[in-house]
């Protein structure tokens, strides 16, 4: 009899045991609704993950914005660099930019040349030419050409070293009017040995427009180069605008009436996105442990 009652009690047990398991089993897998309805839990995973959603997606949009502002600032230099430095240049224009006339290509460069001389008073951009040591940061004028050649095309005949070289001058803003002739008298090409004219020049610009999203604005080191590009030798020179641009904090910046206020609201919304996210990843964590420990059928019951 003893043994009996003995065996039923283990049964009892094990049949207890495994019907609390089966409610936990159940538990586990609510939905947070569900929950709510069976224990009265509020669903701070849920509401977390939802505040997560919707604080990550602001600031993935503010930083979209931001980032629009930027490439259209770019893009819109890059058109300005084109309008300003190369002559006769239109938007609408359906063929590339060249030339056909070696007056023209002289002419052209004496443009380009003038142009950067002149640029603070031409202008409507917060262009300004950069400063290197102190001193303004000139304008490089290159040719690129063959070594020799010797090229008769009526009798067919011709004679090349192919080995290239390169011979540079550099104009400075700052330089006096009759150093710029001197440059203009003294510049020559040879156009049967000519592969290219390279010319290099450096600007900085501000971007305002980044107050009205109150973020402060950023300095941009624009490193222009204007290729006439000649390696074809086919009596068109085509020519091209390069920009590689650099984006740094400026060194000395005030916006009038903001006393830091936006900078301080900026990091308060960085701080909570990153305390939504920790607090996400303890919540997250908790719950696999809870399934491994359930999975073993270890996990003592208290409320997920």
């Amino acid at each position: 009899g003893n043994r009996k009652h003995f065996n039923g009690h283990i049964q009892s047990l094990e049949s207890h045991i495994v019907e609390d398991f089966r409610r936990k089993l159940k538990y586990f897998f609510m939905n947070p609704c569900e929950k709510y309805k069976a224990r009265g839990r509020k669903p701070w995973k849920l509401m977390i993950q939802i505040l997560k959603i919707a604080i990550i997606t602001a600031q993935l949009v503010s930083f979209g914005l931001s980032n629009e502002m930027m490439v259209t600032f770019k893009d819109e230099s890059l058109l300005t660099f084109k309008h300003l430095f190369l002559k006769d240049f239109k938007d609408y224009q359906m063929e590339p930019y060249a030339i056909y006339i070696k007056a023209d290509l002289y002419n052209h460069i004496y443009f380009v040349i003038d142009r950067f001389l002149h640029l603070q008073n031409l202008t409507m951009g917060n262009l300004a030419h950069t400063m290197v040591d102190g001193r303004t940061a000139p304008l490089s004028l290159c040719k690129v050409f063959y070594r020799n050649s010797s090229i008769d095309p009526s009798n067919e005949t011709f004679n090349i070293d192919p080995h290239i070289e390169q011979e540079c001058i550099y104009v400075h803003p700052m330089g006096s009017v009759d150093k710029c002739l001197d440059t203009r008298t003294n510049f020559s090409l040879d156009f049967r040995r000519l592969i290219s004219v390279n010319i290099y020049l450096s600007l900085k610009s501000i971007n305002l427009q980044t107050v009205r999203n109150h973020e402060l604005p950023d300095c941009y080191d624009f490193k222009i180069q204007i290729i006439f590009d000649n390696s074809a030798h086919s009596g068109r020179v085509n020519v091209v605008v390069e920009n590689n641009v650099s984006i740094y904090e400026c060194k000395d910046w005030r916006v009038e009436g903001t006393s830091g206020k936006n900078n301080y609201g900026l990091l308060v919304f960085d701080s909570v996105v990153i305390l939504s996210c920790f607090a996400s990843l303890i919540l997250c964590g908790r719950s696999i442990i809870n399934g491994i420990q359930l999975q073993f059928g270890n996990l003592a019951f208290a409320p997920i």
